[in-house]
């Protein structure tokens, strides 16, 4: 029979346990909050991180054809390579989703994710996750916001046309440089928040661009530095961690676009680069020969107005559908291959832009509409 001391011994041990328990779990509990989600079709049942595979894994129950659409702080999870972001893998019920639509802000990223009956799981593979926050962590995910409603404010006020503004946030000192294609290399050096106003346009000949590289003087803080133009954001970057730099670069907006982007959408979504040969062509043939004569510039500007009110959301299906961009592919090789052949003759008066551009007008209409047409009438003669 143990003696009375050990029996009160184990007893307080036990007590002790239970109340460190008591005190731990909460805690535990509160270093992994459940991202904000809306689903369709499907209950969640639980969320879990994966460190070793750096994996946010995503339990449900699938009833029917639905979406899951998720933000994901960047954090909690993150997807990068250097200072420049990645996909982010995402398996559901282990089959791997090619393709998926994203949105992206400097301080989470937001995925939609199709689900259908009888899915089980989401696993949302990144480069890096987080499970805890420390305490200098949690005090920075309050900046971003601040700072988002901030960046809000200042895209309500109105900026000169082919101006943009180049704006920081930080809570320590930084020094820097920014540039675009309308002016030479500038130095700025400052403290905390700050913005500069500076020319940013794309003009006929060319495609305008601007870059920014900001620097932390110290290793604790944050920083943040966004470009915005026409009431939208041009490009963003920040950063809590001790890496020192930002850098962000993009295109200017051209007050001569009638629609959004000002870029070849459907060719761009079709050959996957602005880069690409095709749709170098492209800008080259409005830039460098119809936007130099005023036939061209007047053509150009019904064409905006008519183009951009279809291909965002051409552009949105290709990216979505593999094999629709096939087919888009297929479609508009041969209007490509047409229009290559401008580049063989001179478009250096408003006759000849006038006659080249309905030649080729009369050349499309024969292949896309007159070609298909013979065809079909041949068939039915026949049968």
């Amino acid at each position: 029979m143990q003696p009375l001391s050990v029996k009160v011994k184990i007893i307080v041990i036990a007590l002790f346990v239970v109340m460190l328990g008591t005190f731990i779990s909460p805690a535990f509990a509160q270093q992994f909050n459940e991202p904000d989600y809306t689903i369709r079709g499907a209950e969640v049942l639980g969320f879990e991180i994966d460190q070793k595979t750096s994996s946010l894994i995503i339990s449900l129950d699938a009833r029917a054809r639905g979406e899951f659409i998720i933000t994901l702080p960047r954090s909690l999870i993150d997807a990068k390579i250097g200072f420049e972001d990645t996909d982010f893998e995402i398996f559901v019920s282990g089959l791997n989703l090619i393709s998926y639509d994203e949105t992206k802000t400097s301080q989470d990223r937001t995925v939609t994710i199709p689900i259908r009956r009888g899915n089980s799981e989401i696993i949302i593979t990144g480069t890096h996750v987080f499970s805890q926050l420390s305490t200098t962590q949690t005090a920075q995910t309050t900046q971003p916001q601040t700072i988002e409603k901030r960046i809000a404010d200042e895209l309500r006020k109105e900026i000169p046309e082919g101006k943009a503004k180049l704006l920081i946030y930080s809570d320590t000192n930084w020094s820097g440089a920014y540039q675009s294609s309308s002016f030479d290399y500038t130095e700025i050096v400052g403290q905390r928040d700050k913005s500069f106003i500076f020319g940013c346009e794309s003009s006929f000949g060319r495609q305008g661009v601007f870059g920014a590289k900001i620097e932390k003087l110290t290793q604790h803080g944050y920083l943040t530095i966004v470009a915005i133009q026409n009431q939208k954001i041009i490009s963003q970057g920040s950063t809590h961690e001790q890496i020192l730099e930002v850098l962000i670069n993009g295109d200017c907006v051209s007050s001569f676009s009638a629609g959004p982007g000002g870029g070849c959408l459907i060719a761009t979504a079709t050959f996957g680069s602005e880069l690409s040969p095709q749709v170098q062509q492209l800008r080259e043939l409005r830039d460098d020969k119809l936007l130099q004569t005023n036939s061209g510039l007047a053509f150009m500007k019904l064409f905006n107005q008519f183009y951009y009110s279809f291909s965002p959301a051409i552009a949105d299906l290709e990216r979505e559908n593999p094999v629709f961009k096939e087919v888009v592919k297929l479609t508009i090789t041969p209007l490509l291959t047409s229009l290559s052949l401008l580049n063989y003759v001179e478009l250096d008066s408003e006759e000849s832009v006038l006659g080249y551009g309905i030649s080729l007008i009369l050349l499309n209409v024969g292949m896309y509409i007159g070609i298909p047409a013979v065809v079909i009438i041949g068939i039915r003669n026949r049968f």
